[in-house]
């Protein structure tokens, strides 16, 4: 019997619009069987295999992670927008994670600042993969923000929220462009201060990305990577029009803006379950049509701009204001 055309050509997005026990057997029928599915009672197990394999292999973890992910629960709140709906995330975080409370402590990534500074991740991880991956993402993102609808050019003013290891900082303050990095894990501060050959572009403040308060207007700010480690997305996205300028761009880079079971919360794949559990990391996901509504709500309107023909985990979405908007 002949596979159907549209299921074949429309990759995995037709198939994760439908309920996991179906994408299961859909998959199966197609020949792409997926990452099977466990409970949280499998999860320490799983894990621990995940990390005698990361101490002899970065892509073997990698792969071995991707072979699985948590099946999704079961009833939640219908409306994504509502405070039953975000007690309902944080309550699954909670039980992925085994922390009784979420912290923005949580985020600070275990790392030897002297190695980090010579060979900072991906680099350190050994994988031409991931390096690949990482390189080429950084450069998608870099060439989006020097195109239409805005065109940046040096020197204008950047505000990059969460920029970890400094990768992209280092790009864009190399590019000329003016650089504010706002990072919650003062480690990470250090290193990426330690790792700018340019001070005098770069600016490093240390602080939760809720609580940072401009010193003037940026002309964009970027969150690669980032955003989903938010706790409180929606109150973000009304913040960036306190921190953009009129006419300026907010990019959401390689964030988990994807299909997902449910509207927003935390993500279910091997990798996201292995950051949650292991360093108590907020891994959110969103639904595509959910984070649309999310930026229509708080006056924001957003351009995906792809590397492939279907939505990619590099991908970036461009977003504007609405110049109709008001809070």
């Amino acid at each position: 019997m002949r596979r159907p055309a549209l299921l074949m050509d429309a990759g995995g997005m037709l198939i994760d619009a439908l309920p996991p026990s179906s994408q299961q057997r859909v998959r199966r029928w197609l020949g792409r069987p997926g990452p099977r599915l466990i409970t949280l009672d499998d999860l320490n197990a799983e894990l621990a295999q995940a990390a005698t394999l990361f101490a002899s292999s970065e892509d073997r973890a990698r792969i071995f992670l991707q072979g699985f992910a948590l099946e999704p629960p079961g009833r939640r709140p219908t409306d994504p927008l509502s405070e039953a709906y975000r007690m309902w995330t944080w309550d699954l975080y909670r039980r992925i994670s085994g922390q009784a409370v979420y912290s923005t402590a949580n985020e600070a990534s275990p790392f030897d600042l002297e190695s980090a500074v010579v060979r900072p991740f991906p680099y350190q991880t050994g994988s031409p993969q991931v390096v690949g991956r990482d390189l080429a993402a950084r450069g998608h993102l870099l060439r989006c923000i020097g195109e239409n609808p805005v065109g940046l050019v040096p020197p204008a003013r950047i505000v990059e929220f969460g920029p970890g290891w400094g990768n992209l900082t280092n790009d864009l303050v190399a590019t000329g462009f003016d650089v504010t990095a706002v990072e919650v894990d003062p480690q990470f501060c250090q290193l990426i201060e330690r790792r700018c050959p340019d001070q005098s572009r770069l600016t490093v403040t240390r602080q939760d990305m809720l609580a940072f308060e401009p010193d003037g207007s940026y002309d964009a700010a970027v969150f690669f990577e980032s955003f989903h480690h938010c706790a409180d997305h929606l109150a973000m996205l009304q913040k960036l029009h306190s921190i953009v300028r009129p006419g300026g761009a907010v990019y959401f880079a390689s964030e988990p803006v994807q299909p997902m079971p449910y509207p927003w919360g935390p993500r279910l794949d091997g990798l996201s379950l292995w950051s949650t559990r292991t360093y108590g990391w907020l891994e959110l996901g969103f639904a595509m049509d959910y984070f649309d509504l999310a930026l229509a709500r708080t006056g924001w309107h957003a351009e995906r701009h792809q590397m492939a023909r279907r939505p990619h985990e590099s991908d970036v979405l461009v977003a504007t204001a609405d110049p109709s908007w008001t809070a």
